[in-house]
């Protein structure tokens, strides 16, 4: 289970005041408007294929939408060609995506369609795995390029990896991946390997298998989107540290326990980190855990 960190949007922290012409009213707002500041929204995690977008809420007669906000997807994955053309069959395609359904489909209808050059009438092709869990697009384009070049790559060019007599073009490529997860920086990340296709699935590397803290999934990519709440019931109140006992002054400083809804703690994010660093000795070392206890409810998270 991962820690749900809180993004600072302007759709999801709008505190308000309308003008007034009575000085005491005019306080009244002033006061609702500072609690209302410190209101955090609650995400509800739903599947967007539940039809959120249908629903709406009839209000002075008319009907509003539900608003939702898609959860952010950053994935570097690998295609394999079926080809029927024998120079082009099994060669393998890394790219990066945030719609892996959406990008296999681009690839196999062509360049016009959006497809990538390299892919362009050398298909159809395969998407047979997906690493993704990235922080951001940038971690993950870097994963990309160095998962394309590991010749080039400063952190894995010493390690002169070399494709194996009667080793295949993907067992190539996901022997490099392990590598690299096995490499700094990405194995101080909670990422996921993901088999988008399992009768394809090919045991990985015994002498460098991934780290015990990635997951490894089976499947295809389910889009989730988190709902925002419209009444100010759903709101949590930001509070204070459960570390530190001081306020936390923005969003971007909030931690909550994955557990929210047993746990309800609220932490800054250094706080968390170096409490997590602490307990496995590396604290000064890195700068954020791969993952950690809750220090109020005990539940294990993945940063």
């Amino acid at each position: 289970m991962k820690l749900i960190a809180c993004q600072n949007s302007s759709e999801n922290f709008h505190p308000s005041s309308s003008q007034e012409t009575s000085n005491s009213k005019k306080d009244d707002d002033d006061t609702n408007s500072d609690e209302q500041s410190h209101l955090l929204q609650l995400q509800l995690p739903c599947n967007s294929d539940e039809g959120v977008q249908g629903k709406g809420r009839k209000e002075c007669g008319k009907t509003h939408k539900v608003p939702f906000v898609l959860d952010e997807f950053f994935g570097v994955y690998c295609l394999l060609s079926r080809s029927s053309n024998r120079y082009f069959k099994n060669r393998c395609y890394i790219g990066y995506t945030v719609d892996p359904n959406r990008r296999i489909r681009q690839h196999n209808a062509g360049k016009e369609f959006g497809g990538a050059k390299k892919t362009d009438h050398r298909g159809p092709w395969d998407m047979v795995c997906i690493i993704h869990g990235f922080p951001n697009c940038v971690s993950a384009l870097r994963f990309e390029w160095a998962w394309q070049n590991p010749a080039k790559s400063r952190r894995l060019r010493s390690l002169n990896l070399k494709k194996k007599i009667n080793e295949t073009a993907f067992g190539f490529r996901l022997r490099i991946a392990c590598h690299m997860l096995n490499s700094d920086p990405w194995r101080h990340l909670s990422l996921t390997f993901r088999w988008l296709l399992p009768e394809l699935e090919i045991p990985f590397p015994l002498d460098v298998p991934p780290p015990s803290h990635i997951a490894v999934q089976h499947g295809a990519v389910t889009k989730i989107s988190s709902l925002i709440p419209q009444l100010q019931e759903e709101y949590d109140v930001i509070g204070t540290c459960s570390l530190c006992l001081k306020p936390i002054n923005s969003i971007s400083e909030l931690l909550r326990c994955s557990a929210s809804e047993i746990c309800k703690s609220h932490f800054h994010m250094r706080c968390l980190s170096k409490h997590a660093l602490n307990a496995d000795n590396k604290y000064g070392v890195l700068l954020f855990p791969v993952q950690g206890q809750c220090p109020k409810c005990g539940i294990t998270y993945l940063w």
